[in-house]
This record gives structure tokens, sequence and C-alpha cells, in this order.
């Protein structure tokens, strides 16, 4: 693991642009993350597109998650948020692109589809936020490092945490959400996790410092990762 500081979110983004290119061609498969966390680092790779230095023509890509019981063109969707924050930027063939399908009427049908799909896929490279509880995608504490593709309950600070994306009331933001398990996350080739915020400190301890790999705090599964970056702000540095 390999642990770096920053000064800023906008500073870490570009370094984690720069081991995202080192690590990736353009027939590359990736893993990619919404939120606020990723969308510097979303920035820099429509930059650089723009500035005619690579290309998503032949890119493929897998998302982490998805809301259940929300269209995909609700402005907080996760399909919408790719759009908006990179899809819509660069040359990449959107039939190359997933995203669960969340709001499907056969949403076992959904996810066993999804999970055929990444079965199939070679992640080069998996981009991560955490969560203030530790949580990678949407496995909150207690998911089983096993699970697959599967439906979460979300917990009360998650919701809470989210509620800014729904104009702060928490009574918009849904209640479960469709993830990739830690077992899908753990099959790519190299994660990126970037964390900012003083929010982030104790999850980053425990992945960092801590020597306890556990489901209480699903991050620290990536100890057993042969491949990962941490980038974090000085506000989520623990030291």
């Amino acid at each position: 693991m390999k642990y770096l500081v920053f000064n800023s979110k906008k500073e870490a983004s570009k370094e984690a642009y720069k081991i995202l290119r080192s690590l990736i061609d353009e027939n590359s498969t990736l893993g990619l993350a919404t939120g606020s966390t990723p969308t510097d680092l979303y920035e820099e790779m429509i930059t650089d597109y723009k500035a005619g230095n690579f290309s998503y023509k032949n890119i493929k890509s897998y998302n982490l998650d998805e809301y259940v019981g929300i269209s995909y063109d609700h402005p907080e969707s996760y399909h919408k948020f790719m759009e908006t924050n990179l899809f819509d930027h660069v040359d990449i063939d959107k039939a190359n692109t997933h995203v669960p399908d969340a709001s499907a009427e056969d949403l076992e049908g959904a996810l066993k589809s999804y999970q055929e799909a990444l079965n199939n896929a070679n992640i080069d490279v998996q981009l991560l936020g955490v969560g203030s509880n530790g949580h990678i995608g949407f496995n909150e504490p207690g998911t089983s490092f096993e699970a697959g593709v599967h439906v979460v309950d979300l917990k009360e600070d998650t919701i809470q945490a989210n509620s800014r994306f729904f104009n702060n009331d928490i009574n918009l933001v849904p209640k479960q959400a469709v993830t990739m398990g830690i077992k899908d996350i753990m099959r790519a080739k190299n994660i990126i996790l970037l964390a900012f915020g003083k929010a982030k400190q104790d999850a980053i301890r425990s992945l960092v410092e801590g020597d306890k790999v556990t489901e209480d705090v699903p991050c620290t599964i990536l100890k057993n990762h042969p491949s990962v970056y941490v980038l974090v702000d000085k506000e989520a540095d623990f030291q």
C-alpha cells in the first residue's frame, strides 16, 4: 500500500490522475466511483482528453453502485452523475459504460446480470472513495467480504452524509442501493482510494495504521490487496 498526503483535494486528484495514467492504456477497463470525492479526478481526465493526450474510445467502465428506486435521469442518480461529470465530456462509447440497473422491475435479475458482467470483466484500476464509517462502494459495516453484487440498506450516517445532494433533506435520500460486493472490488488489478476531509480520518487510520482486517470497517480489507494507492488531503490524514 502506498499512502500519500497532499495539501488539498485538487493536488491529490492531480497525482491520482498521474497514477491512473501510469496503470492503464487506451484499451483498459476502469472501475468508477461517484460522489464528491472523484470529481476533481474526473476533471483531470477530461482536461487531458481535451488536450489530445488520451482517448476513451475503447475504454470500458463499470460503476460501483446506484441508488434503488430512482430513475436514470434523476439528477442525483449515479447514471446521471457519470454523464454530467465524465461521460458527456470524453469520447467514451456509452455502450461500453456500465452502471447497475437499480430501477429495474426485476431487480433480482438486474443484480444477476451485473454480477455476470463483472465476472467477465478484468478491471485494471478501481477508483474508490470511503465513507466515514469505512464503507467502500455501498458495502456498509457488517457486510460480508464474500458478498457479490447485492442490495444494501444504507446506514443512518450514510443517509445523513448523502443528504447534502438532496437539498439536505434526509427524507429525499434513497434508503437502499445496489453495490458491487467487496469480492468484486478486490478482483481489480489496482485500486486508487481517495479520501478528503476530517470525517474520513478514522476510516483512513483503520486502513493504514490499524492491524485488524474486519467487516466492521469494510475498507480494511484493502490491506490484503497487492496494489493499493491511498491519497488523502491534510484533513483526512490521521498522523
